[in-house]
């Protein structure tokens, strides 16, 4: 029965989401062109990665990327729109220069040439399109950032009104591991944010009522979905491994094998979602256009997994070291203090309250991360400028530890290892 409302579950996410774009391709670009035209010349003069401090690779904008969503949010083709939807075509009139290509299809180059982005959803057309009905590049970063804002002092309230303040340092403390300044002015960045807080912000409202009725194991695999329906593969980790630790904490009172079960049961259909959906749209594409996605998108797929660019088996080693190599810089290393002492501190001041099985629970957790670099070594080798987010859930995960200090007991404490 459970496998059963969970295909019921896909089935029903790769049917809305190909609605959806449907419907948003049905919107007129004209006046989305002129919105995008008016804040060209500021986007065009930041370059494609532009650093918010000066020589902080962590702090780099990605607007190569972001000139690819906006590309295929303002092109107009000949084709249907059910095709447009499957194959997101853009200009492409410059090869491998997003930014020059939408420039100069804006400008009304008529030399321009069209290419297509078939392998993933593009999920984040449905918000995009609309907006910029409305507002241009510049308006939607300072909305964006609003928004943001308003999220985290949301997931801050739920933790505070949980009593959970030591969680709320925790929290802060892998939002600064992910340099957020750089959130608002990058789109492209700011689709596994919302995802990975907003699946925090739920979990921190509804634990006790998730729990009871066995809901976590179809929420996670929605969580998977949204991931890769709206991500451009950034950090997408991110989205299973926040709401994670949240939950390890407020199931401390389970045993160690429980929470390891859990632990297991989540991470797998959290995948399920996030790979199954993934194939939806290649299927779903290889429906409408009649040509076969699954062979362009495997072997992407087969290329970010492997390590033969980046010196072979040795190559993941330093895929995991460069995402670390990160934080070797002034903001990181006071980061890394901040880390320690909080930690240090809190186990010095109350070792005997705290269960051996919650530290390892959440050691365990903080290096799933290390897992995901060894696992996608090319792209998180490649891409280290903003794969390294994926650390924020170690960092959570570590710095949640102190919010494992068990309130009932002061005197005597929890001795068990919770097994």
């Amino acid at each position: 029965m459970r496998l059963l409302k969970m295909a019921g579950i896909l089935a029903a996410g790769i049917a809305a989401g190909t609605l959806g774009l449907f419907l948003v391709y049905l919107l007129p670009v004209q006046h989305m062109q002129e919105d995008m035209r008016e804040s060209l010349y500021g986007f065009m003069a930041e370059g494609e990665n532009p650093f918010l401090i000066e020589d902080y690779k962590g702090s780099s904008l990605d607007n190569y990327t972001d000139a690819i969503m906006l590309g295929s949010a303002v092109y107009e083709s000949d084709m249907s729109f059910w095709q447009e939807a499957v194959r997101v075509p853009r200009a492409a009139g410059i090869e491998d220069a997003p930014m020059e290509s939408l420039e100069h299809y804006l400008q009304g180059d008529e030399n321009d040439q069209e290419t297509e982005y078939s392998r993933y959803w593009h999920g984040y057309l449905l918000l995009l399109k609309p907006l910029l009905l409305f507002l241009d590049y510049g308006q939607i970063r300072i909305v964006n950032g609003c928004v943001e804002v308003v999220l985290i002092l949301l997931v801050l309230r739920e933790f505070l009104k949980r009593g959970m303040k030591r969680g709320m340092v925790a929290y802060v403390l892998a939002l600064l591991a992910m340099f957020p300044a750089v959130f608002p002015f990058s789109l492209q960045f700011s689709t596994v944010f919302y995802i990975g807080n907003i699946a925090l912000l739920l979990v921190l409202k509804n634990h006790e009522k998730w729990e009871r009725e066995s809901k976590y194991i179809y929420f996670y695999q929605i969580v998977g979905m949204c991931t890769s329906y709206f991500d451009f593969l950034t950090y997408p980790l991110f989205t299973f491994g926040i709401p994670m630790v949240a939950c390890l904490v407020l199931n401390r009172e389970r045993n160690l094998k429980d929470r390891m079960k859990f632990l297991i049961e989540s991470g797998l259909s959290w995948s399920a979602g996030y790979i199954l959906m993934w194939m939806g749209k290649w299927t779903v594409g290889s429906a409408i256009t009649g040509e076969n996605l699954w062979g362009n998108a495997l072997g992407t797929v087969s290329e970010r997994a492997s390590s033969s660019s980046i010196g072979g088996g040795i190559g993941r080693i330093l895929a995991v070291l460069r995402n670390g190599y990160i934080y070797f810089n002034e903001a990181g290393i006071i980061i890394a203090l901040l880390l320690l002492l909080w930690i240090g501190i809190c186990i010095w001041k109350y070792h005997k309250r705290i269960s051996a099985a919650d530290v390892w629970i959440l050691i365990l957790t903080a290096c799933i991360p290390l897992v995901w670099y060894l696992a996608a070594a090319n792209h998180s080798y490649v891409h280290y400028w903003y794969t390294f987010r994926a650390l924020s859930v170690s960092v959570f995960a570590l710095a949640m530890i102190p919010e494992c200090v068990d309130k009932k007991t002061p005197e005597m404490g929890r001795t068990g290892n919770g097994v």
